[in-house]
């Protein structure tokens, strides 16, 4: 069997993506933690509106939401858990808890819908080939779960992270451009997506109490990353949820291949 050779281009695509990780990472070594538009520009970073609306212009471009016809809402009765922001004595808690909720949301919908499980995939954060992936000196972030395509028949990720900041709509914060890359250059080292010139990477950021969705993709020229406004997790935010689970759950789609990328 014939060794698989990477394509220069493709190479020179992670390359590019490794110096716009080693610029961020200056960044967060001079505790610089929230970037603005300025900031991310040079760097080739481009930060664009997301909506969840699935016939919206703006919605993510790889990957669909799960669209049952009777979708569970996320009561405490379905997950079984209760949800109370006003308990936590650290702010560092607040993403924690919403993941722990929606975790047990997740967990009882893939049981009603077991079609997910033939589609995602998911191990041990540490068995996945992507390194770097938690701050623990503050301001604190982490990766809480990740998942990918069964069979690796596609590149596209979907993570669920931390983050111990609060953001507005004109910032993005390191952590989660650092592991939107670190992501996307794990994918990249795979020989099994040699062809692929795209890793799209869905991420759910858990910024305190104020979460956002995330779309990012490298275009061979920049690296968009596309975002939602903050949604309001101070209370058991069910329509949050249950939109979160959607897009969760949901397929990937789109062109990965030399098609996706500008030259």
């Amino acid at each position: 069997m014939e060794p698989i050779v990477e394509p220069r281009d493709r190479f020179n695509l992670r390359k590019a993506l490794v110096l716009i990780e080693r610029d961020i990472k200056a960044l967060e070594k001079q505790d610089i933690h929230t970037l603005d538009q300025s900031v991310l520009k040079r760097c080739r970073v481009r930060a664009l509106p997301l909506s969840l609306d699935a016939g919206d212009s703006l919605a993510p471009k790889f990957f669909t939401p799960l669209a049952p016809r009777d979708m569970p809402e996320p009561t405490p009765e379905y997950v079984d858990r209760k949800y109370n922001t006003d308990e936590l004595t650290r702010s560092s808690d607040c993403g924690r808890l919403i993941y722990s909720y929606f975790d047990s949301y997740v967990s009882e919908m893939v049981i009603d819908f077991p079609e997910v499980r033939r589609t995602w995939s998911s191990k041990q954060i540490g068995d996945y080939n992507i390194r770097n992936l938690y701050r623990m000196v503050d301001p604190e972030y982490g990766t809480l779960s990740i998942l990918h395509v069964a069979k690796a028949s596609k590149p596209h990720m979907k993570c669920i992270m931390h983050n111990d900041l609060d953001v507005d709509d004109n910032h993005l914060l390191c952590g989660e451009v650092l592991t939107i890359i670190r992501t996307m250059l794990g994918q990249l080292k795979q020989t099994v997506f040699v062809n692929d010139m795209v890793a799209p990477i869905l991420l759910f950021s858990l910024n305190r109490r104020h979460p956002r969705v995330m779309e990012a993709y490298f275009d061979g020229q920049e690296l968009l990353i596309r975002h939602t406004k903050p949604f309001d997790f101070t209370f058991l935010n069910i329509a949050g949820f249950k939109i979160f689970a959607q897009w969760y759950l949901g397929d990937p789609i789109g062109i990965t291949s030399r098609e996706a990328v500008r030259s």
